[in-house]
């Protein structure tokens, strides 16, 4: 019984010897990452991450801190400064219902202190398309310029190119009672974005940037770098 009992408070003492040094290790971890500063690509990849998560949660006091003052912004329902941006949204937007945002990873150019950034998004919202609730998908491609003003990077301009869209029963087998001539002449891109904002009485440019026209998509792109290169 004696040695079980000396054998057990060994043990308990292996334990806790083992604990503290993993708890010393993790203490001295965190320090290092506190006292670590960011690369730039890291920080301007923070930043557009940041940009997403706050206007999807609606943090709109956090949000305002991503971008500068002077920030130019264009989606399909405003263009314009940081004011017709934060805190606002579009017309088939349901308050009630879901909307949620998921996104790929960014690609980052960066020359000195300006950066040009791709970010693929996917937004997926509740909507109701003739009193039957629906789900919109939308897949676009968001295009930053970020520059670094006194020592910190801030999204100086935004530009979203529709890539593709999808509309579908949020329940299953139910029938959303479309007519097809309703959508006959809307950009592929973003018909289904068209159409749910039209059926609530909003309105929709349809020469908004999108894959379905290439050029102009280019064109775009070879501003964007030019900027950054300039």
């Amino acid at each position: 019984m004696k040695m079980s009992g000396k054998l057990g408070a060994l043990i308990l003492m292996i334990l806790f010897a083992n604990a503290a040094l993993a708890q010393s290790k993790q203490n001295k971890m965190s320090n290092k990452v506190k006292n670590t500063s960011m690369t730039d690509y890291e920080a301007i990849n923070n930043l557009i991450v940041s940009e997403r998560i706050y206007r999807a949660s609606h943090r709109n006091e956090e949000l305002a801190k991503c971008y500068a003052d002077d920030a130019k912004i264009n989606t399909s329902w405003q263009s314009g400064g940081v004011n017709s941006f934060i805190g606002k949204g579009s017309d088939e937007v349901v308050a009630e219902l879901p909307m949620v945002n998921r996104c790929g990873g960014a690609l980052i150019y960066q020359n000195d202190n300006k950066s040009f950034v791709e970010y693929p998004t996917t937004t997926t919202r509740g909507v109701y398309v003739n009193d039957v609730e629906a789900t919109l998908t939308s897949y676009m491609r968001l295009l930053y310029r970020v520059e670094k003003r006194n020592g910190e990077w801030k999204i100086t301009a935004m530009t979203s190119i529709n890539e593709s869209d999808a509309l579908t029963p949020a329940i299953p087998g139910q029938d959303l009672k479309i007519n097809p001539a309703d959508v006959k002449g809307l950009r592929l891109s973003y018909r289904w974005l068209s159409y749910t904002r039209q059926i609530v009485g909003g309105t929709i440019s349809q020469d908004l940037p999108g894959t379905d026209r290439p050029t102009e998509v280019k064109k775009i792109y070879d501003e964007e770098l030019g900027w950054l290169n300039k």
